[in-house]
């Protein structure tokens, strides 16, 4: 079902939407242009919102017994942001719940930059994610750590001449229309202009592939927005220079020309991937594996998307409404997707204070990368809904590691079945299959395995017939030993210990590991 890829999908698709939107110009007397690019400008505000996602049901015959119950949590998800407060660009605070088929699920946020802190109900301390943490995005690579570490914040700030650039070179939507009308935002009555627009997927993929090709032509934008994030980065670049800093790459970019020219073929080549990877997705070349959303049912000509845009006297957004609908023919069990956003601003670039979230008494990193949902649910309490929505309806730790022990030489190091008669495998690249850290002395021969679901430490020595399991001392059937410049340790115990269950088919001579 690959629920992994359900935030990326809903966060990317409203990013498209509002995209989309931003090419608009004036129409029936109102400059949407502005009003987009107002509403980007916006410095604090307080506001509420509801994202609400709705799988149509299809045909579930070809579904397992996991991905109905999967499909059937999932089958109505909404997220409400209420006392949303914006005090600036790096400070955000909101309090909120995520609701699903078995009840709500209560959350408060706060942002510092790119980092976002959440208090979960269930949670047993506040979970910190780095949105830039871990990435793998190549012009960032370039930039020291000092400055990577506040990158997100300086382009915030520099979100207008973002957003000037998309307005540059985005046509505009064939379906636009503006009416006068009266509405309630937080309660109170306000005479409002309504932008009303229609896209076809076909017409989105089009608008799309125009913007990506308009702003890779437009060299001399691209570096000028280069250059105002320079500018925005220059003080953090000089204080790391005055406080005696010998990064070269620092040095190189304390010469405002020179950065420019040296970041520009990397954010080129970087909106390139990303023009070559939408055409491929629109083409329906992209990679098969897409999990329960397949990319091209965003652009096929049967996908709509309406939004609603409510603007004040001053051009400001004050209201929002969007909707988007996907036939999901080929995904099995389900038919269409639903998803519907909603939000209401007020006192906007009016003193707001935002809230904050005391991580003093520690708190969960959590970084992109896979393993990262094993630490995610060693912090719930296992009572938590939310613990039971990842760990048992969603099943997202459910793992199945097979391994040939006869057959051609590969990559992934092969069993083997010792003078013992023990089937011994790799512990590296199961533990890490099975979610867990891995750790290797050399000085001591040993290696040290963490599980992240659990907790648990794992510690054995090459040669030993000992192991240690969080301190205390376990007997081996057989001894770790080093096989192909790898460690190999008794199947049966690294698979207990991780929560496993091994089985073998005799037939075709694989070796299979099952974690729930």
């Amino acid at each position: 079902m690959h629920k992994k890829k359900l935030t990326w999908w809903v966060s990317s698709l409203l990013a498209l939407m509002l995209i989309t939107l931003t090419g608009c110009q004036t129409v029936q007397g109102l400059d949407i242009g502005a009003v987009i690019k107002n509403d980007w400008s916006v410095k604090s505000s307080e506001s509420k919102g509801t994202l609400q996602l709705e799988f149509l049901p299809g045909d579930i015959s070809k579904l397992s017994a996991d991905e109905q119950k999967a499909l059937s949590a999932l089958q109505n998800v909404k997220i409400e942001l209420t006392n949303v407060k914006t005090e600036d660009a790096a400070h955000v605070s909101a309090d909120g719940s995520l609701t699903y088929s078995k009840g709500k699920i209560p959350f408060k946020l706060a942002t510092e930059g790119t980092k976002i802190v959440l208090s979960i109900e269930g949670a047993k301390k506040p979970v910190v994610f780095d949105l830039l943490g871990g990435s793998s995005v190549s012009f960032l690579q370039l930039l020291p750590k000092a400055l990577q570490e506040q990158f997100g914040g300086k382009i915030a700030e520099i979100k207008p001449a973002i957003i000037g650039l998309i307005l540059a070179n985005t046509a505009n939507p064939s379906h636009v229309s503006v009416t006068s009308v009266t509405d309630k935002v937080n309660g109170e009555d306000l005479a409002l202009q309504k932008a009303h627009f229609e896209l076809s997927g076909t017409e989105l993929a089009a608008l799309l592939q125009k913007l990506l090709a308009n702003i890779l032509a437009d060299e001399a934008g691209l570096k000028d927005l280069i250059s105002q994030l320079y500018d925005a980065i220059s003080p953090v670049i000089q204080e790391q220079i005055t406080n005696g800093s010998t990064d070269f790459t620092l040095k190189l970019l304390g010469n405002k020309q020179l950065a420019v020219g040296l970041v520009y073929p990397s954010v080129h080549d970087f909106l390139q991937k990303a023009s070559d990877s939408l055409k491929a997705a629109i083409a329906g070349n992209a990679s098969a594996d897409q999990g329960l959303l397949p990319i091209q049912a965003l652009f096929n000509a049967k996908s709509a998307l309406q939004a609603d845009i409510y603007a004040d006297a001053d051009k400001q957004v004050r209201k929002q409404a969007l909707a988007l609908n996907l036939p999901l023919a080929n995904t099995p069990g389900v038919s269409g997707l639903k998803l519907s956003y909603v939000s209401e601003t007020w006192n906007i670039n009016k003193p707001t204070k935002a809230a904050t979230i005391d991580i003093s008494s520690g708190a969960v990193k959590v970084n992109p990368e896979a393993s990262a949902i094993y630490s995610f649910l060693n912090n719930l309490d296992k009572q938590s809904l939310l613990y039971t929505l990842l760990k048992n309806d969603l099943k997202i730790t459910k793992k199945q590691v097979s391994l040939a022990t006869t057959g051609p030489v590969t990559d992934t190091p092969q069993p083997f079945i010792n003078a013992d008669g023990v089937t011994m495998v790799p512990v590296r690249f199961i533990s890490e299959k099975l979610g867990a850290e891995v750790g290797w002395s050399g000085e001591s021969q040993q290696v040290t395995i963490k599980d992240l679901l659990s907790g648990a430490t794992i510690a054995l020595k090459l040669d030993s017939k000992t192991a240690s399991v969080n301190g205390s001392s376990l007997d081996l059937e057989s001894a770790a030993t080093l096989h192909n410049s790898s460690t190999f340790v008794p199947i049966r115990f690294i698979a207990e210990q991780l929560g496993g269950i091994v089985s073998f088919n005799d037939d075709t001579r694989v070796v299979t590991i099952k974690r729930d």
